[in-house]
């Protein structure tokens, strides 16, 4: 064989090699991550309600806005509280909430930073004792709830400091880092519904972007097994200094 039949040969079993690792590596990613079938953002919520029933009297936020803590939300005229003051069954002073100073009525006030979620006594009803007046959001408590349909090696592959890739309906991406794996039952016999709870810190639930109940598409990255991953992680156990 020629010396430029050589090189060609050479070449060519090169050119063989490289396209050989590249689909490798290509096939390995593909097979290393899983689509969401469903995702929703949902967030903690807290209730907030009142010992003793009234009127009430004054209402200064609405759903979805946020709030501060301990920031005053509503206010309850309450006759029975009124009586019980004024007969001295209670002092003011041992109540587990505060009066407005001036019309000693109620102040609903709000226990954390949020979002309001659902008020179900509005400015002018009456609400009975421990009745909830209004449900809350906590604020920097977001996290999207996904389900995937993973094979039982698949499940195994998930790795604790794993993370979710988001994409929002506007084509916003963000990761959240998962808090939780569980299985649930499914129609599938050969696959598992695998639910991933995955915490969002950089989202502002006052965003309509980022409210609770958005739909979402999330992707999983599993752990890659193959021998193109376990060469590249010997490499780096190899040049990266140890501790100690």
């Amino acid at each position: 064989m020629k010396l430029s039949g050589k090189i060609k040969f050479f070449f060519g079993i090169i050119f063989v090699v490289l396209l050989v690792g590249v689909l490798t590596v290509f096939l390995n990613i593909s097979m290393s991550t899983s689509d969401s079938v469903e995702a929703t953002l949902d967030a903690q919520s807290r209730t907030i309600g009142t010992d003793y029933p009234g009127l009430v009297v004054k209402q200064n936020v609405e759903e979805g806005q946020k709030i501060a803590e301990n920031e005053v939300l509503f206010e309850i005229e309450s006759q029975q509280l009124n009586t019980d003051l004024a007969s001295g069954a209670l002092k003011e002073e041992s109540l587990p909430f505060k009066l407005n100073p001036e019309t000693k009525n109620i102040e609903i006030r709000s226990t954390n930073a949020g979002v309001i979620d659902e008020i179900f006594f509005r400015e002018g009803s009456y609400i009975p004792a421990s009745g909830v007046i209004t449900t809350v959001y906590v604020l920097d408590s977001l996290f999207v709830t996904a389900h995937f349909q993973l094979a039982p090696p698949d499940y195994a592959r998930i790795e604790d400091d794993s993370s979710l890739e988001l994409l929002f309906p506007d084509n916003t991406k963000k990761e959240a880092t998962i808090t939780s794996v569980t299985l649930e039952s499914s129609k599938d016999e050969e696959k598992v519904d695998t639910v991933v709870k995955a915490k969002i810190t950089d989202a502002n639930m006052s965003d309509f972007r980022f409210s609770v109940g958005t739909p979402v598409d999330a992707k999983l990255h599993l752990r890659q097994d193959s021998w193109f991953q376990n060469l590249i992680k010997v490499i780096q156990d190899t040049f990266t200094p140890k501790r100690g």
